[in-house]
């Protein structure tokens, strides 16, 4: 098998269980069946074969497979289970339904079989499961023999089955929040939570789309070492260290192009059709943009916050200190496609609006609430404020503009939010992998449910495309200026 496209494959797998994105939406499974041997007739067949000897194979076959060593780490599936059972506000597959939940992850993964003829028979030694684990899991064991025998280029890394059958057991749960990071894309979590990381600080793409592997720089970020070394929008870098990266999946690359801060990394760069030249950059500390400001000419603050990661409530607190010393006459906080993130850092941003009071609440299963309140020391209590919502806008940022529209803080414009208002709890397990848990849903300091419902503006203001210009009229901003100079006029 090949480890870098199976280690794509996963992560492709893991992206659409998470979603991604300002949309937040679910990437949709299509649920293949395998073909040929791998139907599900035939998948009951080779467990009910299975049932007569160790394996769903005759014997004269099974003298000459190769037997494989259970994967060390799969005790991490009944160690994720164990976590779920225990937090899920929800239920929980349980028994002979954990062994079928399992099989089903391994079928999502696989889809279509291509039913490839077996260059050798894979046979899994079976691992020992915990003194309450399922009768039948065994048959889980005895599935993936036969899909390791039948169809090789589509099987998981042996190290991944673990997260592929726990896939499908948080695939029974209803519940798009709850789910395993593997430990690559839970490394990329972490950053995008802590919105920082050592390397050279600069977006890319694949160089090539259709195969997704090498790497084309989209845009340096400002005064990062990328640009302050020369490095260009559209530049494509061929190689790291002398080590050809264009054939390379992207994730293989960036980990080739991170580093510790202080060391340098020599980029061979292709821009244009000019020679291919070297660029050495010194990496250091990034700090991933996440927050915009700008006065207007109206005198007015348009503040644009990208997330709700560690450095969003100090950072918003500087721009509104910048906006106060500058004498605007009001605010536009922006949170128009902000997926959400830290619920410290929401309720820290509430603050700098709300003197006092309850800004979210949660109730989980056993229905005891929990309130958070307002931290004091309201920066701009008083100043008019206008939020801008759209579909975009879920989570933290939906408990932000909830707790400013049932204060009648501010006026609410734009879009109906996306109405994620689940609680999740983050569960950093031994390998590097991450298991979110929804343990709770958020409401609103009047009650309101936010899960599936969203907030309604109090001005919905759909955006418009211009099709003379081709380009979108950003009316929601429009909307809110206009707002905050007639509130302005009427003191």
């Amino acid at each position: 098998m090949n480890k870098s496209s199976n280690n794509n494959r996963l992560l492709i797998f893991t992206l659409s269980i998470l979603g991604v994105g300002a949309t937040l939406g679910m990437l949709g499974f299509v649920l293949g069946f395998f073909a040929g041997q791998f139907s599900p007739v035939s998948i009951a067949q080779a467990g009910a074969r299975a049932t007569q000897n160790n394996f769903a194979y005759p014997p004269e076959l099974l003298d000459h497979a190769v037997v494989l060593e259970a994967p060390e780490n799969f005790d991490i599936f009944w160690e994720a289970y164990d976590l779920i059972e225990s937090n899920f506000d929800g239920d929980v597959p349980e028994g002979n339904h954990i062994t079928h939940a399992a099989i089903d992850g391994l079928r999502e993964f696989v889809g279509t079989c291509k039913n490839e003829a077996p260059a050798e028979l894979l046979q899994f030694e079976t691992p020992k499961a915990p003194s309450d684990a399922p009768d039948n899991f065994s048959f889980f064991w005895k599935t993936a023999n036969r899909l390791y025998a039948d169809c090789p280029g589509d099987a998981p890394e042996v190290e991944d089955l673990v997260y592929v059958a726990l896939f499908g057991v948080t695939e029974r749960l209803d519940n798009r929040y709850t789910n395993i990071m593997p430990p690559i894309a839970a490394e990329q979590f972490r950053i995008d939570l802590e919105s920082g990381f050592e390397g050279i600080g600069t977006t890319i793409e694949p160089a090539d789309e259709e195969s997704r592997t090498g790497v084309r720089i989209v845009k340096p970020f400002e005064g990062s070492p990328a640009e302050v070394a020369g490095i260009m929008p559209k530049d494509i870098i061929v190689k790291v260290d002398g080590e050809d990266v264009s054939l390379m999946s992207l994730d293989d690359a960036v980990r080739l192009i991170r580093g510790p801060k202080g060391t340098v990394v020599v980029l061979t760069i292709q821009r244009g059709d000019n020679t291919p030249f070297d660029i050495k950059v010194t990496r250091a500390n990034i700090k991933i943009p996440i927050i915009r400001s700008e006065i207007t000419e109206d005198n007015l603050l348009h503040i644009m916050l990208a997330d709700f990661s560690a450095r969003s409530g100090e950072e918003m607190q500087d721009a509104l200190q910048q906006g106060l010393d500058a004498g605007v006459k009001g605010i536009v906080l922006d949170l128009r496609g902000n997926p959400g993130g830290r619920l410290d850092m929401a309720i820290n941003i509430t603050s700098l609006f709300i003197e006092e009071g309850v800004i979210v609440s949660e109730s989980g299963e056993d229905e005891n609430q929990t309130e958070h309140d307002a931290v004091g020391d309201a920066l701009v209590s008083d100043l008019p404020l206008v939020v801008l919502v759209d579909g975009g806008s879920a989570s933290a940022s939906e408990i932000v503009a909830g707790a400013i529209q049932d204060y009648d803080r501010g006026e609410l414009i734009g879009e109906t939010t996306f109405g994620k208002g689940s609680v999740q709890r983050l569960f950093n397990l031994k390998d590097g992998s991450i298991l979110r848990v929804t343990v709770a849903r958020w409401f609103t300091p009047e009650g309101r449910q936010i899960d599936g419902e969203g907030l309604e503006p109090d001005q919905i203001v759909p955006f418009e495309f211009d099709p003379d210009a081709k380009e979108f009229i950003d009316v929601q901003l429009d909307a809110a200026v206009e707002y905050l100079l007639n509130d302005n006029e009427s003191e």
